[in-house]
């Protein structure tokens, strides 16, 4: 029978070493045994069954997350203690670190250790000579979160999460936006496909945050000394490590990372260890002698650095050149945001890369590669899709040879609940073979616990030529053509409609407001201001402080006015933050846009066919290949692939004017939206209950029609396109099912069904999430994420709920709530151009005029003085206009208040 050692379980079944250790210990896994210290595994072992308890109603909560959702409550409470112990603020940073490390090397040697240690390690990490004695009270917490996670697998990464973290809560890290530490799935794979222990002498991190990288680096090569392991060997595989990073506070945390992964190795091999080791524990980690925030390891004048460990300076290129393996997550900076002095540093050395940091690194690694590296990195996708990168493109393919890239899409990070970018595992050497085959996994259509699953297992691998990857449409994936099939016999679609940038106010927390706010104020015009998720119409309760020709605007540092010429010939407005998938609606008369809500102008064809095409999946599906980070740019756009019988087509055009409708109907009854029409309240029928499930069902109807439509928009675009069902389905994989089509039935308990949407909805009784999960598109109601999220067709749900109508108790109370609020409101003659007309109005003459139109069953009183103020608040998002406070409900002005 073949044994493996445990780190090749490690990465094949993602989980730490220590707990497989633990598994074999407890006889979990079938034929494990112990040659000499170290364990070893039969080469066909299966994973053990998780022992956990899981829920039947949500998925088992990933370990990882768990530990940094703890981490970060952990965190808090360290900082508050620092607060009451009087710690200079310079310090406590420092200090929460130092009480991290120090407590998990006391952890990995089992025993109590001295305060001298700690007093070593708050050195390391502060780099200050002065000395701090612990503070117990800071490690008794500390010691009790290892404890309590001493079995999962991120618990010995905690310090660089903690360091990240500790950014969000004390100011002052110029480099905080970027720095994103690496998830553990991600570097196993990388490491085991890059470093091989006979091969290579020399790891190259050029931009080593928190050491993640190196750590498990040394945990490979030190898994492949087996039964030779021991001191000289562990100190001498630390040699083999190097990094260097342009935040200096960080490389320490690496170092101390690095040696506390050594001292845990030491322990796991049975190794005495002493404190005296903690020093001679000596990897290679740099930063710059001469301050610098711009060039960091991409400098190219060799420039001095500086080893923290031992002092010695050498030139830049001797440090991190003729590496070996270069494994690395460099920065996500584009040009947007960039100071000066960075854009001109890289137009200048990287004059290809477009200011992007990525794309710089992937060019600058193959000066700091031997003839014969290997580089394993976390790419941010851009470069792959857009024309503009077409050249690094070709580069790239000729001079690297691509082994493999595991294209993870967005949602690929725990810790970004958005797509803060879309990335990909690459794997490349510096000898370049005109015959290569790349190994592509496209995972981006997976959810985070699919991606990780699929990576381990290679499941869906397939190799495409590197001389075929990239096609007229960039990259594809698909090992189909899909991109390309789309693209073929159409043009551009700026070819028949101009995206825009939108004005940028420079200030918008002053100068944009809701439209209550500002009544009867006439420098304020009404804005589209996107920002959220909507199709169609929508997101319409915003102003913005314009005055004459953007006056307001001009005088703010930092504004752009753009586009002003076309506001009157732009009938389209999209949201800028692509998290869920591309949404366009109508930019409603005298509306202006800006930055975040920005326009669409049509030059050819008709207005709703392009709106109709805009919201259909394809689109979507469009931008979201392309799309590399959070914000859908008006190029994006621009390259989406159109004919003429889409964006002239009399079909689409009659679909979009019936979803036009269908959504204004629901926005008409919602007095936060400019088309609130207080008409409705005159159809009600005097009966609060039945008026409740009334108003209710004509939503669900009206959402029921509108996905219907949607489906056909859909239908028509994709036979427009000629997709064959296997491209249907590749597109599905990527951007989810149409909630419509959704064709799965199954037994809905009307009383969790009623729980499940009483906390779906706000008190306008509209959504309050987007998607149902990282990977499908926005939902534009509630009855389709409830279609997507339970995977149940939509009409099975409606009709469900039309059986027992009244048994949906809470969901009906927050359509009385809204309807009475309603009344209210009525009552004061509002309305969205002047807001009320009567001031206020006393209890007694509303309770009457409800209970003349309701009947005196329901304790009107009560509601009001107890209810109104909080349902306001949340229908006029947290900015109330009216307020009731002794006896009366009035105008309220929450500026002065």
């Amino acid at each position: 029978m073949d044994y493996l050692p445990v780190q090749e379980f490690s990465n094949k079944w993602n989980i730490s070493k220590r707990r497989i250790q633990i598994l074999c210990k407890e006889g979990r896994i079938e034929g494990a045994k112990m040659i000499g210290n170290m364990w070893v595994i039969p080469a066909d072992a299966k994973r053990p069954n998780d022992a956990r308890t899981k829920s039947p109603i949500k998925p088992n909560t990933e370990s990882v997350s768990e530990v940094r959702r703890e981490l970060k409550k952990v965190l808090k409470k360290l900082y508050n203690i620092t607060e009451r112990l009087y710690i200079n603020e310079d310090d406590k940073k420092s200090v929460v670190l130092a009480t991290i490390a120090y407590s998990l090397f006391e952890f990995y040697l089992g025993d109590k250790e001295t305060d001298e240690m700690y007093k070593i390690i708050y050195k390391d990490i502060s780099g200050k000579e002065n000395e701090i004695s612990l503070d117990f009270s800071l490690k008794e917490i500390v010691a009790e979160f290892i404890e309590k996670f001493c079995d999962a697998p991120d618990i010995n990464n905690i310090l660089s999460w903690a360091y990240q973290y500790t950014n969000k809560i004390i100011d002052g890290n110029i480099y905080s936006q970027t720095q994103f530490f690496t998830e553990k799935y991600m570097i196993d794979y990388l490491v085991g496909n890059v470093v091989d222990y006979d091969r290579t002498k020399k790891i190259v991190d050029p931009c080593a945050g928190g050491g993640n990288f190196l750590v498990e680096c040394l945990d490979y090569l030190c898994d492949c000394l087996g039964e030779k392991i021991n001191v000289d060997e562990i100190i001498l595989n630390t040699s083999r490590l190097y990094g260097y990073d342009i935040d200096k506070s960080i490389a320490r945390i690496a170092i101390v990372n690095i040696r506390l992964r050594a001292i845990s190795i030491m322990k796991r091999a049975n190794i005495d260890v002493t404190n005296e080791l903690w020093e001679q524990i000596c990897p290679n980690i740099f930063v710059t002698k001469n301050e610098d925030t711009i060039c960091g390891s991409l400098a190219k004048d060799n420039r001095v650095v500086v080893n923290l460990v031992n002092g010695n300076e050498l030139g830049m290129d001797d440090a991190l050149s003729n590496a070996d393996a270069i494994i690395t997550n460099p920065p996500f900076a584009t040009i947007k945001g960039m100071c000066q002095e960075e854009k001109e540093f890289l137009k200048k050395n990287y004059p290809d890369a477009n200011c992007d940091t990525c794309v710089s690194f992937m060019i600058a690694i193959h000066d700091l590669l031997k003839p014969t590296g290997v580089c394993g990195i976390v790419s941010q996708n851009s470069w792959m899709h857009l024309k503009s990168f077409k050249e690094i493109r070709n580069y790239f393919s000729t001079q690297y040879n691509i082994q493999k890239i595991a294209n993870l899409g967005s949602g690929a990070f725990f810790d970004l609940s958005g797509e803060k970018s879309n990335v990909s595992l690459i794997v490349f050497s510096n000898k370049y073979r005109s015959d290569n085959k790349v190994e592509i996994l496209n995972l981006s259509s997976f959810l985070l616990e699919e991606k990780i699953d699929k990576l381990i297992s290679n499941e869906g691998r397939l190799y495409i030529g590197q001389d075929m990857l990239d096609g007229p449409n960039g990259y594809d994936f698909s090992g189909k053509g899909t991109l390309n099939v789309m693209g073929a016999n159409k043009q551009p679609y700026r070819n028949v409609a101009v995206p825009m940038q939108g004005t940028s106010t420079g200030n918008a927390k002053e100068l944009v407001g809701y439209f209550w706010e500002h009544f009867g104020e006439t420098d304020w015009v009404a804005v589209s201001n996107g920002g959220g998720y909507c199709r169609w119409q929508g997101l319409n309760d915003s102003v913005v402080k314009w005055g004459k020709e953007g006056e307001y605007i001009k005088s703010q540092k930092g504004s752009a006015l753009r586009n002003v010429k076309y506001f009157g010939d732009t009938q389209m407005v999209f949201s800028d933050t692509g998290t869920a998938g591309l949404n366009v609606r109508v930019l409603l008369d005298n509306q202006i846009f800006i930055a975040s809500g920005p326009g669409i102008r049509v030059v050819k064809g008709n207005e709703y066919a392009h709106l109709a095409f805009l919201n259909s999946r394809i689109a979507a599906y469009y931008v979201r290949m392309m799309s590399p980070k959070l914000t859908i740019a008006a190029g994006y756009i621009g390259q989406i692939p159109v004919n003429d019988n889409i964006y002239s087509s009399v079909v689409l055009e009659k679909e979009a004017r019936l979803c036009i409708e269908l959504k204004r109907k629901m926005l008409s009854t919602r007095p936060n939206n400019i088309e609130y029409e207080s008409t409705y309240i005159q159809n009600i029928s005097g009966n609060l209950l039945n008026d409740a499930w009334r108003m209710f069902n004509d939503d669900l109807i009206n959402e029921l029609l509108k996905l219907e439509v949607e489906s056909k928009i859909d239908q028509f675009i994709f036979k427009e396109y000629g997709l064959s069902e296997e491209e249907e389905k590749h597109l599905q994989d990527s951007v989810g099912e149409c909630a419509y089509l959704i064709d799965r039935t199954q037994e809905i308990d009307i009383d969790k069904l009623d729980k499940y949407l009483e906390k779906l909805i706000d008190a306008s009784c509209c959504l309050k999430r987007t998607r149902a999960s990282k990977n499908s598109l926005g939902s534009d109601g509630v009855l389709e994420y409830v279609a997507k999220d339970l995977g149940v067709n939509p009409e099975v749900v409606v009709k469900k709920i039309q059986e027992k109508p009244f048994e949906m108790k809470r969901v009906l109370n927050k359509y009385m709530d809204m309807i009475l609020h309603n009344m209210v409101l009525y009552k004061l003659d509002y309305n969205t151009d002047n807001g009320v007309l009567i001031s206020e109005c006393a209890i007694t003459e509303l309770v009457s005029d409800l209970m003349d139109r309701f009947g005196k069953d329901f304790d009107y009183s009560k509601w009001i003085q107890e209810s109104f103020n909080k349902v306001h608040s949340e229908i006029f998002k947290g900015v109330p206009y009216l307020r009731y406070e002794n006896g009366v409900i009035h105008k309220y002005d929450s500026k002065v208040a």
